[in-house]
């Protein structure tokens, strides 16, 4: 058959680069699932906890009842976005209404549709490095030019010298993942002060809070408990982490009035509706909290084991994740010593040595990185596999 490549007006991406290498290393994992009954993967941040019963039946009952499987709004469940009102306002300590509360599936369509409202051609958004790789695909599909401000791997803090040099008169998004994938890293309420004085309203700032509840050491402060913001500030959040519905998809966005109708215009006509079931799963889950703290105990012990296996290695560090489902290895030594030229084919080795499936770090910006999921029943056995291939 001829080549479509012609059809395509994005010439500006190239697709077969752009692919998530998680994925391509949770499909071999897979694969040698077929052949092997030993094979660690340490890759989707999907926990291996199953949800409470108590969310199934609510997501069963829903299912079974045409009055609630049938319900269709675009902007969400006028319940759900009630209780999520509600729940973010607790959180922040600040009043938020349940209309400034949208409901999507999961937050990467989320991502796509605020930089399609927010920003086009001869723009510019701005990025954490590392950054998790939907933000630079959305900021790609709407023709925006790329910057990104550093997280610097020594401290795990904010770069805010990076930030302020990269921020522009065209910037018009600027982008705050903490905890943050792949890092695990948690902004400070000074730091998120700082960048707040920094953009002057000139931009919208979306702050991914999706791990928001996976904290470790300490709270992670939120730019929308902040007082007297200068900026637009939209959160982001979902299910999939805290809650466990990973594959379930219902996220949402808190937005300020005026962006309100045009995302919930965007959904009209690109969504229609969210499945109404599991956002009656949502709703249950929202009375759990036992259930997320349960998680980011369980993380948090896996985190404290994998620094204490790689405390002292030569070759590779492993940087002290504050929160979220991940931590990253810095394996530049190593690589630089093996004559390894990419992360994807360490993270290959490691699979066919090993048979545990890592993240190469090329995925987030970091070429010379692994990102490891905490979210298998193995990991501890995983971890002493990948001790024992970094020091053989």
């Amino acid at each position: 058959m001829p080549s479509n490549g012609h059809m395509l007006r994005r010439p500006h991406i190239n697709f077969s680069d752009e692919q998530f290498l998680m994925f391509v290393l949770d499909k071999m994992a897979n694969e040698y699932e077929q052949q092997y009954d030993d094979v660690i993967r340490l890759t989707l941040g999907k926990s291996e906890l199953p949800v409470d019963p108590s969310i199934t039946e609510a997501m069963v009952e829903a299912a079974r009842t045409f009055e609630k499987s049938g319900l269709v709004f675009p902007a969400g469940l006028p319940r759900l976005r009630e209780k999520l009102a509600v729940h973010e306002s607790k959180r922040h300590d600040i009043v938020i209404r349940p209309d400034n509360v949208i409901v999507s599936v999961g937050t990467s369509t989320m991502f796509r549709n605020l930089f399609a409202l927010l920003a086009k051609e001869g723009d510019e958004v701005l990025l954490p490095l590392p950054y998790y790789p939907l933000y630079r695909f959305s900021a790609m599909l709407a023709d925006a030019t790329v910057r990104y401000y550093r997280i610097n791997l020594s401290s795990m803090r904010l770069d805010l010298d990076s930030f302020r040099e990269q921020l522009s008169d065209a910037t018009r998004l600027v982008v705050i993942n903490s905890p943050g994938n792949p890092l695990g890293n948690v902004l400070r309420r000074e730091e998120l002060a700082a960048i707040d004085r920094m953009v002057q309203g000139r931009a919208v700032i979306i702050c991914d809070q999706i791990y928001d509840n996976i904290c470790f050491d300490e709270p992670a402060p939120s730019m929308l408990a902040l007082p007297g913001t200068r900026s637009s500030v939209v959160l982001t959040n979902a299910f999939s982490k805290g809650y466990r519905m990973y594959a379930r998809r219902i996220g949402y966005a808190v937005v300020p009035d005026a962006l309100i109708e045009p995302l919930t215009v965007v959904q009209h006509h690109t969504l229609l509706t969210a499945d109404p079931i599991p956002q009656f799963g949502a709703l249950a889950a929202l009375d759990r909290p036992e259930d997320v703290a349960e998680l980011a105990a369980k993380y948090c012990s896996r985190r404290d084991y994998t620094l204490r296996r790689f405390e002292g290695m030569t070759g590779v560090r492993a940087l002290p994740a504050r929160g979220s489902f991940y931590i990253t290895l810095d394996c530049q030594g190593f690589m630089a010593k093996r004559r390894f030229t990419s992360s994807l084919a360490v993270a290959t080795a490691i699979m066919e040595s090993t048979h545990v499936a890592t993240v190469p770090g090329s995925d987030f910006g970091l070429p010379e990185t692994l990102r490891l999921s905490f979210t298998s029943k193995r990991y501890e056995e995983g971890i002493d596999r990948l001790v024992s291939f970094f020091t053989s």
